[in-house]
């Protein structure tokens, strides 16, 4: 190599390093102007303990936060937790029995209420669970005149 090809490449070499140098500060920037911002914690947090919702917390699982179902349970709006319908429909929980004999009041609280099922008999032997339209149609039924109709009677089968 020549003198004048060395003198070339220490040139271009510090062309680089200088240019590479005013980049990468202002890319970068001066770190001592650098400031973060920190939110602080607007609620105290206590020391007391409360109760877990029992929507989300199973107290009687073995993993607690999972909802387990043996049998023949089906989570049909696939929530996560079995309601008083899901688990009527399998045999867990008896739907509340109603009859001619049922209070008016006590009749309007299934009807408008959150009980999805109701159990009626349909011979001495035999009873029947009805729920959603089924069950508002025998209890208007009822409400109406005592006992439905033919076409509020529920299909036997």
């Amino acid at each position: 190599m020549k003198q004048s090809d060395i003198f070339t490449l220490v040139l271009i070499a510090g062309i680089g390093t200088l240019a590479s140098f005013f980049v990468c500060n202002m890319i970068f920037s001066d770190p001592n102007e650098a400031s973060v911002t920190f939110k602080t914690v607007s609620s105290v947090i206590e020391p007391d303990l409360v109760s877990p919702n029992a929507e989300i917390f199973n107290s009687t699982a073995i993993n607690p936060t999972i909802e387990v179902y043996v049998g023949d349970c089906v989570d049909a709006d696939r929530n996560g937790i079995l309601d008083k319908n899901e688990l009527a429909a399998c045999g867990r929980v008896d739907a509340p029995e109603v009859s001619s004999e049922t209070p008016q009041e006590e009749l309007e609280k299934l009807r408008d209420g959150d009980e999805y099922c109701i159990t009626i008999s349909v011979s001495e032997e035999e009873k029947k669970t009805l729920c959603d339209d089924e069950k508002v149609k025998y209890i208007d039924g009822l409400l109406g005149g005592g006992e439905p109709n033919e076409e509020q009677q529920p299909n036997e089968g």
